[in-house]
């Protein structure tokens, strides 16, 4: 039997129980709030296992709950690896992914060899569809199907439009230059379009539940005066396309629980990554009610103690190579698990330096409760990418238990690494 405790570190723990949990909340609050379909993002976990548990495989056709209707994925060995379980599988969610990314010339050989491997394994079911918010890429994507398939066996690429709804990342205006977009790939014959997809990423930024709710209801709204703007569009310029068919990919971690289907939007579907593990911001945003629900850590060692006027402090062997310096709303570096009597103040390449939390900083540290030598828990910042810092994850699974560094190692899962 192995501890957390007997691992070298830093190490990446994943808590099973809480990653289960976390997966049936986000499909039942999305069945509650009138949406009935989910598509899983996997870029927080990159794992086969953690596919599987999001699938719900096993509570399949439990009517509380959403269905699990696809994937999204956002590297190619993570659309690789959803493809994988597709063609093992056969089967839905396994075999429906979206590449979450504007699509780019460079990837569009791999992405195709993948959907013929899919295609060809599941009798025509399975599709990858690619995202565009650029009318060069419709153009490149035409060229390549022009270049790469015969006659007999016509190239037509699935196409969500993405839409910036607020966040002002990617994503293409809801305006006229969304509307010629999405008009120009239906016009295409070699794409077909096939959904919008919509980001809320600005939720990240957003603590209160009001606001949050105001954020989502003005997403949906956008959207849906997206659609009516585009079927006016066509029916003026007597193009036949029925809007009401496309699906509506919508959401993220933080806006999930307040995103509902008041404005009966059709075909919409909650695409959430960050739910599996959570971390220290989404418990600041509030979508993570409690630490019981932190999915990912990262176990560190305590390697310094430093009992002077100028520090009062202890060193752990995990930096910004384990965590990265991903900052939150709520400021500092990471946070120790249960100890909310302490901060993580300053981090560097391989270390992070902790001390009580106080006005003045001059609180005498407990030294006595962290002996040279032991392991604690720390929640990152931001999991996904302090997950993907790591090449393996030591996984737990001690139920409605707290996890501690005293927990037994069940399984291991190996990420999916690259790009």
């Amino acid at each position: 039997m192995m501890l957390l405790d007997d691992l070298p570190t830093p190490a990446f723990i994943v808590d099973k129980h809480a990653f289960q949990q976390n997966c049936k909340a986000a499909r039942a609050a999305a069945a509650k709030n009138g949406i009935p379909r989910l598509r899983p993002h996997v870029k927080t976990h990159k794992t086969i296992e953690g596919c599987i548990i999001q699938a719900g495989i096993d509570s399949a056709g439990d009517k509380s709950l959403a269905d699990v209707i696809g994937f999204v994925a956002s590297t190619v060995p993570e659309l690789s690896m959803v493809v994988k379980l597709g063609c093992e599988y056969k089967r839905k969610p396994f075999t429906d992914v979206i590449f979450g990314i504007p699509i780019c010339k460079s990837k569009l050989l791999s992405i195709q060899s993948m959907s013929h491997e899919l295609t060809s394994a599941t009798h025509g079911e399975g599709c990858i569809h690619v995202i565009v918010d650029n009318p060069q890429q419709v153009t490149f994507l035409e060229e390549f199907a022009q270049q790469n398939t015969s006659d007999e066996n016509t190239q037509r690429w699935s196409v969500f439009l993405k839409l910036d709804t607020g966040y002002h990342r990617a994503g293409i205006t809801c305006e006229k230059a969304g509307v010629n977009l999405a008009t120009q790939i239906i016009n295409s014959t070699h794409l077909v379009l096939k959904g919008l997809y919509t980001h809320c990423g600005h939720s990240y930024n957003i603590q209160d539940s009001g606001v949050m709710k105001e954020t989502t209801n003005q997403d949906h709204s956008m959207i849906l005066g997206f659609l009516n703007t585009l079927r006016s569009h066509l029916k003026s310029s007597n193009r036949k396309f029925d809007v009401s068919s496309l699906s509506i990919s919508v959401g993220s971690t933080p806006s999930m629980f307040s995103h509902d289907n008041a404005l009966k939007i059709p075909n919409i579907e909650l695409h959430p990554g960050n739910y599996v593990f959570y971390d220290r911001q989404q418990l600041w945003t509030g979508a993570c009610s409690s630490e019981k629900s932190i999915g990912g850590f990262v176990l560190s060692r305590i390697i310094g103690h430093y009992d002077d006027e100028h520090r009062n402090a202890i060193m752990v062997d995990a930096g910004a190579t384990a965590l990265t310096k991903e900052s939150t709303p709520q400021g500092s570096m990471c946070s120790v698990l249960g100890r909310p009597d302490l901060e993580c103040y300053r981090m560097s390449q391989e270390i992070t330096m902790i001390r009580c939390k106080s006005e003045d900083c001059v609180k005498p540290f407990p030294f006595q409760e962290f002996p040279l030598g032991s392991t604690l828990l720390l929640i990152p910042n931001h999991s996904c990418l302090a997950a993907a810092c790591f090449d393996e994850y030591h996984v737990v699974d001690g139920g409605t238990n707290s996890v501690s560094t005293e927990s037994e190692v069940v399984e291991r899962w190996c990420p999916v690494k690259g790009w």
